[in-house]
């Protein structure tokens, strides 16, 4: 039977941990992704950042974790942070897509006196929708992706689900490699992930974004469009990463990782 609440913590470091770190990072993955895929990133931060990434309910090792709803997934995150140094170095979270969207979630949720989180990373993230109409066809749209990962074999869905507008930037190489990467899931998982996070469950966020005291930062690859459009005409400053598309700290890491540094003043100890 599938888990509701994690008995042990998917948080773990991405490379060996220092003695005194200048900051603490917690990388968030998206949909069909796992805690591996920022692995590329870590190795272009400064020494002295210590680097960890968690595995989201129904991925990489968490399979079998369930949440019920939206607030779930959020509480999941806020779970595994508690298994962090209570040290003082400043802490950063950095999420992907969907995990981009649970990160808004908590941001909006914590108080704006509450400093134990320095900073948020949102990379390709959607405010939400405001529209019902909008609202009606996109879950109309992630109904049927949902039958489909429950029904048909996880390659033959990976491949259409990878011709969408929105990986078009990727090459045939780049397409093929992620979909070899993916076909590590289960289909039933990915379709219970996807029932209770699909953007039509999502709260509509932007207002509480643009009125927190919490800092957040904003990417996007230059190739993402939909992305550069939505966070232009919702005015709010966003980074670009040059030569990436919407998912740009696989396509381009070390581009990705000097964003993060210069964003976050991120420094290594000799340099202090």
């Amino acid at each position: 039977m599938p888990l509701s609440v994690s008995t042990s913590s998917p948080l773990l470091p991405l490379r060996a941990l220092t003695s005194a770190p200048t900051a603490r990072l917690v990388f968030v993955h998206g949909f069909l992704g796992s805690r591996a895929d920022w692995k590329s990133v870590v190795q272009y931060l400064p020494d002295s950042v210590d680097a960890y990434a968690l595995d989201l309910p129904g991925h990489g090792s968490v399979k079998q974790l369930r949440p019920k709803n939206f607030k779930g997934f959020v509480e999941h995150i806020k779970a595994q942070l508690q298994y962090l140094p209570d040290d003082g170095t400043p802490l950063f979270l950095v999420g992907y897509s969907l995990g981009a969207r649970l990160l808004m979630h908590l941001a909006v949720q914590l108080d704006d006196d509450e400093r134990s989180i320095a900073g948020f990373v949102i990379e390709g993230g959607n405010f939400g929708l405001q529209q019902e109409s909008e609202i009606e066809s996109r879950w109309e749209n992630d109904y049927r992706w949902i039958a489909r990962f429950r029904e048909h074999p996880l390659t033959e869905v990976l491949n259409d689900w990878y011709q969408q507008s929105i990986f078009t930037s990727l090459t045939s190489v780049q397409r093929k490699r992620l979909i070899e990467e993916r076909t590590r899931n289960d289909g039933e998982a990915l379709a219970e992930v996807m029932s209770v996070t699909s953007l039509a469950k999502q709260d509509y966020l932007l207002p509480l974004l643009l009125s927190t005291q919490h800092k957040i930062y904003y990417i996007a690859g230059e190739n993402d469009e939909k992305f550069c459009r939505l966070y232009e005409s919702s005015k709010v400053d966003y980074e670009v990463v040059s030569g990436a598309g919407h998912n740009a700290h696989k396509d381009q890491p070390n581009k990705y990782a000097k964003k993060l540094t210069q964003l976050l003043s991120l420094r290594d100890t000799d340099s202090l």
